[in-house]
């Protein structure tokens, strides 16, 4: 009988202590300091957050944060493009450390990876032709464009029903090239297509025929810096190392660079990440 009792008291002990310790071992932000280099997926195509300039630089306000959180971490960064598919999967099987790729925190994707603090706000709304709609009313029941994993869709979906319209699935067309999705809007062929709005505001810049419809949004989107979930040593080491750029005031500077009054996409700053006390 007590052979048995001890038997059961180490298998609960291994139950109970063993995972936690095993994850510790195995935590990304060790296998990044091992290797001086923290692996970021990044877009390339969603600017003013992730792009390639003309000078065929890989720019941007998430580069800009990946770099100061692996300055933070005391290692380089290396970047590796994703979409936003690949964002998540790469994520899943180990193939970037840390996603920066303008990924909106949403319960969906919670349940697929965890999430940094919200280093960024903003809400989403549509691209139009100009001699098109004014406002997301004149978009019920017309063919309209979303990215293809972006919750958008989810937030179109729940604008219509909030305010009383049917939800036709085949209105919907999903890209998975956001230029080609601005080309569709540009020809006609959608009657809008629906993005954060400072991603809208730099694909219509250079298209005088395409404007964004401003003071109404189908949903709000708030960004945090993807790790593998469970791994709550990786996502604290993350969420210290933005503190600190904040802190310091270097996320203030990033973000100027890019939606500050002097930039090309300027957006007020409306809320700050949260700095939690030392003690």
């Amino acid at each position: 009988m007590f052979r048995k009792l001890g038997l059961f008291i180490c298998a609960w002990m291994t139950l109970v202590f063993s995972p936690a310790q095993a994850d510790e071992k195995g935590s990304v932000i060790n296998r990044v300091k091992e290797r001086g280099e923290l692996v970021v997926g990044i877009r390339q195509d969603n600017p003013p957050h992730s792009f390639i300039n003309e000078a065929g630089d890989w720019v941007g306000f998430d580069v800009d944060i990946a770099s100061a959180v692996a300055d933070k971490l005391g290692v380089k960064m290396k970047r590796v493009p994703v979409d936003e598919i690949t964002r998540i999967t790469y994520l899943q099987n180990g193939k970037i450390d840390m996603a920066a790729a303008s990924m909106s925190h949403t319960w969906k994707r919670d349940d697929a990876v965890d999430f940094s603090q919200t280093y960024f706000w903003s809400a989403q709304t549509f691209l139009v032709r100009k001699d098109g709609a004014k406002s997301l009313e004149d978009l019920v029941g017309k063919k309209v464009g979303m990215n293809r994993g972006s919750h958008s869709i989810g937030n179109w979906k729940h604008w219509l029903e909030k305010n009383g319209h049917p939800v036709n699935e085949e209105d919907i067309i999903e890209f998975g090239n956001k230029q080609i999705a601005m080309n569709a809007v540009l020809s006609g062929k959608i009657a809008g297509w629906a993005e954060d709005a400072e991603v809208l505001v730099s694909y219509a810049k250079p298209n005088p025929e395409l404007t964004v419809l401003t003071g109404e949004a189908i949903g709000m989107k708030q960004d945090g810096l993807g790790v593998i979930e469970n791994d709550s040593k990786m996502r604290d080491a993350v969420n210290r190392a933005l503190q600190e750029i904040e802190s310091s005031g270097e996320y203030l500077t990033i973000y100027n660079r890019w939606f500050g009054p002097d930039s090309e996409t300027p957006m007020p700053l409306e809320n700050r990440i949260e700095v939690w006390p030392q003690g």
